[in-house]
């Protein structure tokens, strides 16, 4: 069986190799090249889940690793670009997941031996659940992010007529842009909500109350509250253009906010998952 340092780099090697032709493909205006990478990632991708599956990255038996946690977050990274390029034809979305999914990873190589002890308290299928609807959420907000991003820099050359050229012709139009950012807010925002109230619920019985002002917690209701309005103003108002994309940006930023430091540097119940 291979170990989890082997099976790291050979994933590594599949999404460095997805990210080169992707991005080459797409700044050359090469449409083959650029497919090519989105197969690549594809194939990293099954690799992956293959090694999930046979768990390659339970080196542990008293728990996952810290670099277990961010490989598995890339996992649901490279699952929404995919079903983006599968589903909607976008290869865009997935061109720009891989490279967040390779740096995840690269991340996770000094942190591959260090255990995350979860609390027995918190084990159990809820705490799965808390994880799992929020990851996905995460990586729903990431693709939201690259389209928002990529929506800004087009409309922002378009009125101030300097014009789209070059790579920047073959990027998906405004109105597919805004769509898959929408695509990331209706789905996420659920998901969300799913993973805060089972959160919130598991906190209870094992910290003695649902709400302890945690700064984990802050900054959760507080991105929480940010795709309510989103999602609300979508389905509400159809809301489009610069300023759902202008906010997308601010909740993807808060939300790495919030794993990076949040849960590494402040005082925090999420205490047992800092390096």
């Amino acid at each position: 069986m291979l170990s989890h340092q082997a099976s790291t780099i050979i994933t590594i090697i599949f999404y460095a190799g997805s990210t080169l032709l992707g991005l080459w493909g797409m700044l050359n205006r090469k449409t083959s090249w650029q497919s090519a990478g989105c197969w690549l990632a594809l194939a990293g991708f099954i690799f992956q889940t293959l090694t999930l599956a046979l768990g390659f990255h339970k080196s542990f038996p008293s728990g996952l690793s810290a670099g277990a946690y961010l490989q598995m977050l890339a996992w649901f990274l490279g699952l929404s670009g995919l079903i983006i390029w599968l589903k909607l034809k976008q290869r865009t979305a997935l061109t720009f997941a891989t490279p967040f999914c390779l740096t995840l990873f690269a991340m996770s190589i000094p942190y591959m031996e260090q255990v995350i002890i979860i609390p027995q308290s918190v084990q159990s299928s809820f705490y799965f659940l808390h994880i799992g609807a929020l990851f996905v959420s995460l990586a729903l907000l990431a693709i939201s992010f690259i389209a928002s991003a990529i929506f800004l820099i087009l409309e922002h050359r378009i009125k101030t007529k300097r014009g789209v050229k070059g790579f920047l012709q073959d990027l998906p139009a405004l109105a597919i842009l805004d769509k898959l950012n929408g695509f990331g807010i209706i789905i996420s925002f659920p998901l969300y909500t799913i993973g805060l109230i089972v959160g919130f619920l598991r906190a209870a019985p094992v910290y003695g109350s649902t709400f302890s002002g945690d700064p984990k917690e802050i900054v959760t209701i507080i991105i929480w509250l940010l795709l309510a309005v989103i999602f609300h103003n979508r389905l509400a108002r159809s809301w489009t253009g610069k300023k759902p994309a202008l906010m997308m940006i601010g909740i993807f930023l808060l939300s790495i906010f919030s794993l990076l430091v949040v849960n590494t540097i402040m005082p925090s119940h999420h205490a047992f998952i800092r390096p």
